[in-house]
C-alpha cells in the first residue's frame, strides 16, 4: 500500500545533555532534596499519587540543572560546537573574497577551508575512537558491520552473465 501523507515531523523529547552538567551545582541541589514522607496506610492511589509527586519534583530539579538538546535526525553525533563556530569562520571567509578580491582573502579563505575539514576529519576519527574503546562483548557485532558495511540482502543475487 502507498501512503501520500508526509513524514511526520520531528518532536523527540529534549534529551539531557550529561557532559556539560555542572555536577558540583547538582550534587549540592540534591542533597537538599528530601523525599517527602509516605502517606500511613495508604491506599494504592494514595502510593501511586505520593510516589509520582515525589519523581515529579526530583525530575524537575534535575531537569532545571542539566543543559538539554533536541538533536534532529539529520544531526551528527561527532558534531561539536568547535565545528559550528569553524564552520561560521569558514562561511565568512569564503564570501570575503567575493567583495575583496584580493589575494590575500583568497589564501586566507583556503586555510580555513583546509582548517575546518581538517577538524571535521579530527572530529570523526575522535568520535570513532571513544566509540570503539566504549564496546562491550554485547554490540561488538554491530561494530563488525559498521566496519565492514555488510548489510544482509534482501533478495537473491542475479548470477553472472556467462561467457559465450
Amino acid at each position: 500500500m502507498i501512503s501520500l501523507r508526509p513524514p511526520s515531523p520531528h518532536n523527540d523529547k529534549p534529551k539531557p545533555r550529561w557532559q556539560e552538567v555542572d555536577w558540583p551545582s547538582l550534587t549540592d541541589k540534591l542533597k537538599g532534596w528530601q523525599v517527602p514522607p509516605p502517606p500511613d496506610a495508604p491506599s494504592p492511589n494514595q502510593l501511586e499519587q505520593w510516589f509520582s509527586s515525589a519523581l515529579s519534583t526530583l525530575m524537575t530539579t534535575i531537569e532545571a540543572t542539566v543543559p538539554s538538546f533536541r538533536p534532529s535526525p539529520r544531526s551528527k553525533a561527532w558534531w561539536t560546537p568547535l565545528l559550528a563556530s569553524l564552520q561560521k569562520e569558514f562561511t565568512k571567509a569564503t564570501r570575503r573574497p567575493k567583495k575583496l578580491q584580493t589575494p590575500d582573502s583568497y589564501t586566507i579563505a583556503r586555510q580555513s577551508k583546509l582548517g575546518f575539514f581538517k577538524s571535521i576529519k579530527r572530529a570523526k576519527a575522535s568520535y570513532w575512537a571513544d566509540f570503539l574503546a566504549k564496546t562491550s562483548p554485547n554490540n561488538i557485532w554491530t561494530v563488525k558491520q559498521l566496519v565492514t558495511l555488510e548489510r544482509p540482502l534482501d533478495f537473491t543475487p542475479l548470477p553472472p552473465p556467462r561467457a559465450q
